[in-house]
C-alpha cells in the first residue's frame, strides 16, 4: 500500500495543524510498538514477515488490491505457508497460504480461532454486528446460530430454487450479452423469495439492487487496512466535521444502508402477511404461526433471513458466473457434462434436486468451479482466543489470522498439478466416482465460520448447473472483435469477483426440440 493511498483514507485534506493534534497519538502508539516487539521477543517468534518500518511495521505492505496475490507472492518470497505483518497498534495480522496450515488452524483447533477481532467501522460504526460473518464469537454468536437451524431449513427453500432456476433458463435462451444480470436476478429471486416471499421481475428490482449497493459497499471494511481507524480505534472519536473524518460520513452511510438491508424485506413480507396475500417464505412462515412472539424474538428472526439475503445474493451469482465461463471457454468439458447428465438422466426430463449428488461428474464440475475462481479470495478476519504455537512460530491471543482462500485453493499438494487450469477430473477416482477425501469447501470459509449458508448454495448451485448442462449449449466466449477469448486473460478483481478482459458474448441455445419444450414447460411459481 502507497503512503499516499493510506494516509487519503483518513486525513483527507488535512493541514499541518491538524497533523500536529494527533503528535500525542504517535506517541502512544511508539509506546504500545516497543511493549508489544518487547513482549514477543520473550514469548517466541513470530511467523515471518518484510521487514517494515519503525512505529509503523508493515502498515504499508497491506495491500489495498489483489490482496491475494500480494500475500501468496509475500509466502513464497519469505518461503513459509504462515506469514506475518506488524501492526503499529494491537495484534498481528498472520496469513496462511496453504492447504494444510488453515486446515491446521482453522479446523482442527477451531476453538482457538472462532472470533472476529474488533472491527471499528462495521461492529461500532456501521453497527453491523447482527451479520454472523461480523458477529464476535460468544453466547450471542451461539444463539444467533440457533435461530438460524431453528428457522432456516434447507428443505422449505427447494421449490423456491426450482422456480428461480426455471426462470432463469427461460431468460437465457434469447440473450447475447449481460448473461451476468441475469444470474444476479436469479440468485436474488431465490433468496428474496424463499425469505420473504419477494418475487423480483428484473434486475433492477430495488430489493436486488439494495443487497448488491450493500456488497459492494462495505467489503472494502471487512479487511484489515480498509480503513486507517481500524488500526488506530482511538480515531473513532474524531467527529464528522473534523478535516480528514472522511471514514465517520462514510461509516453514516454504511450504517443506513445495513439497516435497511435488514429490515425493509421483512417489514415488507410482514405487511404481506398482515394483508393474506403472502408467499410461503421463512418470514412469512414465523409471522404466522400461532406461538406468541417477543420483539427480541422478531427482531432476531429478522437478523437472521437477513444473513440470507445478504450470504446467497453473492457468493452463489459469483460461482455460477464463474460456471458460465468456464462452459464458454471449455467445450469439451461442457459436453462431458452433458453426456454425465444424458446418461444419469435418460435423456427424458429435466433434473430435479432428488438427483442432487447422484451425477458425479457435475460434482466435480461445481467443486472445480468453487476452486477455479472462488467467489472470495481471502476470508473475513479470524482472531485467536489464546496464545497458540504452530511449526514454532508463535501466534499470540488477539492475532488477526486471515486465511488466502485463493492461494489456498490453488495449492497443489492438495489439488494436484496445474491449479491455474479448470479440470473437474481432479475431484474424480479413476472410476469415475467422487474423490470425498478432496473438496472445495474452503470457498465457503473453515471452521465455526464456516458460511451457515453452504448447504442451501450448493443445491442451489447444483440444481442450475445440472439444469444447464441437461437444456442448453453454451457457446464459445467471444470478445467484442469477435475473437475467442483466451482463458489465460481471466484475472481476479480485489473484491473476489470475476474480471473479463476484454468482455465477451455467448450464445445460449437449446440443445434439443425437447429441452426447448422442457425449458417452455416449466413453471414459474413456488410449488409446494
Amino acid at each position: 500500500m502507497a503512503p499516499s493511498l493510506l494516509f487519503s483514507q483518513v486525513f483527507e485534506n488535512a493541514s499541518p495543524i491538524n497533523l500536529l493534534a494527533g503528535l500525542p497519538l504517535l506517541f502512544g502508539a511508539i509506546f504500545l510498538l516497543v511493549s508489544r516487539a518487547l513482549g514477543t521477543r520473550r514469548r517466541g517468534s513470530l511467523p515471518p514477515g518484510p521487514p517494515g518500518y519503525p512505529i509503523i511495521g508493515n502498515l504499508f505492505d497491506i495491500p489495498t488490491d489483489d490482496k491475494w496475490k500480494v500475500y501468496y507472492k509475500m509466502s513464497r518470497d519469505l518461503g513459509s505457508d504462515i506469514i506475518s505483518l506488524r501492526l503499529p497498534i494491537g495484534p498481528s495480522l498472520v496469513i496462511l497460504n496453504s492447504a494444510a496450515c488453515a486446515d491446521a488452524l482453522f479446523v482442527k483447533r477451531s476453538g482457538i480461532y472462532s472470533d472476529r477481532p474488533r472491527m471499528v467501522v462495521l461492529q461500532e460504526l456501521v453497527q453491523a454486528g447482527w451479520n454472523l460473518a461480523i458477529m464476535p464469537y460468544g453466547d450471542r454468536f451461539k444463539a444467533a446460530r440457533k435461530v438460524w437451524h431453528k428457522h432456516i431449513d434447507v428443505p422449505f427453500c427447494r421449490p423456491h430454487a426450482v422456480m428461480a432456476v426455471n426462470r432463469l433458463l427461460k431468460e437465457l435462451l434469447p440473450c447475447k450479452k449481460d448473461h451476468d444480470k441475469l444470474i444476479r436476478l436469479a440468485t436474488g429471486r431465490f433468496i428474496l423469495s424463499s425469505g420473504y416471499g419477494i418475487q423480483a421481475e428484473n434486475a433492477e428490482d430495488p430489493f436486488v439492487s439494495l443487497s448488491e449497493r450493500w456488497i459492494k459497499t462495505i467489503s472494502h471494511a471487512t479487511q484489515r487496512g480498509g480503513f486507517l481507524v481500524d488500526s488506530f480505534p482511538i480515531l473513532k472519536i474524531v467527529p464528522s466535521w473534523f478535516p480528514g473524518a472522511g471514514f465517520q460520513r462514510k461509516a453514516q452511510d454504511m450504517k443506513e444502508l445495513t439497516e435497511q438491508v435488514r429490515t425493509v424485506a421483512f417489514k415488507y413480507a410482514q405487511a404481506q402477511v398482515n394483508e393474506g396475500t403472502a408467499i410461503q417464505s421463512y418470514a412469512s412462515r414465523y409471522l404466522e404461526s400461532t406461538k406468541e412472539k417477543t420483539p427480541e424474538e422478531t427482531d432476531a428472526v429478522c437478523s437472521i433471513i437477513g444473513n440470507m439475503y445478504l450470504a446467497g445474493a453473492d457468493t452463489t451469482e459469483l460461482t455460477l458466473r464463474s460456471f458460465i465461463l468456464a462452459m464458454a471457454l471449455h467445450p469439451a468439458i461442457q459436453k462431458k457434462g452433458q453426456e454425465a447428465v444424458d446418461k444419469a438422466l435418460g435423456g427424458s426430463r429435466m433434473p430435479t434436486l432428488s438427483d442432487f449428488g447422484t451425477i458425479p461428474y457435475v460434482d466435480a464440475i461445481i467443486n472445480e468451479t468453487l476452486r477455479w475462481k472462488p467467489a472470495v479470495t481471502v476470508t473475513i478476519p479470524h482472531g485467536a482466543l489464546q496464545d497458540d504455537v504452530y511449526e514454532n512460530y508463535l501466534i499470540p491471543k488477539d492475532s488477526i489470522v486471515i486465511a488466502n482462500i485463493a492461494a489456498i485453493l490453488s495449492d497443489e499438494k492438495a489439488y494436484g498439478s496445474r491449479t491455474d487450469e479448470f479440470r473437474p477430473e481432479r475431484f474424480l477416482l479413476p472410476d469415475g466416482s467422487l474423490n470425498k477425501n478432496m473438496n472445495s469447501n474452503p470457498a465457503f470459509g473453515y471452521g465455526r465460520r464456516q458460511c451457515t449458508g453452504m448447504a442451501m448454495s450448493r443445491e442451489l448451485t447444483w440444481m442450475t448447473v445440472a439444469s444447464v448442462l441437461c437444456s442448453i449449449d453454451v457457446g464459445r466466449a467471444i470478445s467484442p472483435q469477435g475473437q475467442l477469448l483466451d482463458p489465460a486473460t481471466i484475472e481476479y478483481l480485489p473484491s473476489g469477483s470475476l474480471n473479463y478482459p476484454p468482455p465477451f458474448d455467448c450464445t445460449f441455445t437449446p440443445r434439443s426440440d425437447a429441452a426447448r419444450h422442457w425449458i417452455e414447460d416449466a413453471s414459474d411459481g413456488v410449488h409446494y
